[in-house]
C-alpha cells in the first residue's frame, strides 16, 4: 500500500465529481453521495433543504471521501478530505457557486450550496 501525496490527494479530487459526504445526525454518523466540484481550494456541493442540509448547519465538522478503482493496473486509491462545511448565505458566494459544473444525479430541486474548507487530506 502507498500513501499518497497531497498533490496527487488533489488532483485525484480535482479528476472527479462523486463522492460521499461523511456527517453526523443526532449524534450518530451518516453517510450522503454528492456531487461536486473544487473551486479555490474548497470543496463544493449543492443539496436541498432537509437531513444533509441540516446536518451541515447542526454539526459543521465534515469529510468526504471519494475512491476509485484500476481494472488494468488491480490498482485502487482512496482520498478523505476533512474540513468544515458551510452553507452559502451571501449573495456574491452563491453567485459564484451557480457559475459552478456541479451537476446532481437526483432530480429533487437543490437550491442550497454548501463549500467545505479542508484541514486534513489523506490518501
Amino acid at each position: 500500500m502507498d500513501v499518497l501525496t497531497d498533490e496527487q490527494c488533489w488532483e485525484l479530487l480535482a479528476a472527479n465529481q462523486l463522492g460521499r459526504l461523511a456527517v453526523v445526525v443526532a449524534g450518530r454518523p451518516d453517510i450522503f453521495p454528492i456531487n461536486y466540484v473544487l473551486h479555490e481550494g474548497e470543496v463544493y456541493f449543492k443539496t436541498a433543504e432537509g437531513s444533509n442540509l441540516a446536518s451541515v448547519m447542526a454539526h459543521r465538522e465534515v469529510a468526504v471521501e471519494i475512491d476509485g478503482y484500476d481494472e488494468t493496473t488491480n490498482e485502487a486509491w482512496s482520498v478523505v478530505l476533512s474540513g468544515m462545511a458551510r452553507a452559502l448565505t451571501h449573495d456574491s458566494e452563491i453567485e459564484i457557486a451557480e457559475s459552478l459544473p456541479i451537476s446532481p444525479w437526483n432530480v429533487e430541486p437543490k437550491r442550497r450550496y454548501v463549500a467545505i474548507e479542508p484541514h486534513e487530506l489523506s490518501g
